[in-house]
């Protein structure tokens, strides 16, 4: 049983790598942001617009607790998600955590190039960005570091993350 969990700071690098180890563990994937988009049929910017960021976290926490009936999968979790509302604690207990670590500058320029644009930072200069990545990491930092595994930049891989995964999963002998 398989429940592989990313969690850090937005532009980290979740959704990318959570596809590629579900795909090679052949187990699905999922990245909350989408479910709760599909799930409501608006996208994250209109549901924060129209009821505020409460509402949005107890959406996330619903999320996380409707995957209690999923036996395996990968999550990519939005940037705050584990921050709020202790939910670190209840994915830490529905499974195994992994905080992608990055640098603030190396956030930042990925931000800055993204293809995907997030409404959270968008219309930011350069410095304001920098700036409120900086600020947020600070803020999530010690959160993020509740996780089971962090992975520094250089373990931030498919082959790493599969091989701890097998590590923690007991033996099956038949």
């Amino acid at each position: 049983m398989k429940k592989i969990i990313l969690i850090g700071f937005m532009g980290c690098g979740k959704s990318t790598l959570g596809k590629k180890i579900a795909n090679k563990l052949k187990i699905p994937f999922f990245d909350s942001d989408r479910e709760i988009e599909e799930k409501h049929k608006k996208t994250i910017g209109e549901i924060f617009g129209e009821h505020g960021e409460s509402y949005f976290r107890m959406l996330e926490n619903e999320f996380v607790d409707s995957l209690n009936v999923e036996d395996e999968f990968v999550l990519a979790t939005g940037g705050g998600m584990p921050c709020h509302n202790k939910v670190i604690e209840k994915l830490n207990e529905l499974g195994t955590t992994f905080y992608l670590e990055r640098s603030a500058k190396e956030l930042t320029n990925r931000l800055i190039n993204a293809k995907e644009k997030r409404p959270l930072i968008e219309g930011m200069t350069s410095e304001e960005l920098e700036f409120f990545v900086d600020e947020k990491l600070d803020e999530r930092k010690e959160c993020y570091q509740n996780a089971n595994f962090t992975l520094d930049r250089a373990d931030q891989n498919v082959k790493e993350v599969v091989d701890l995964i097998n590590l923690l999963q007991p033996h099956r002998t038949n």
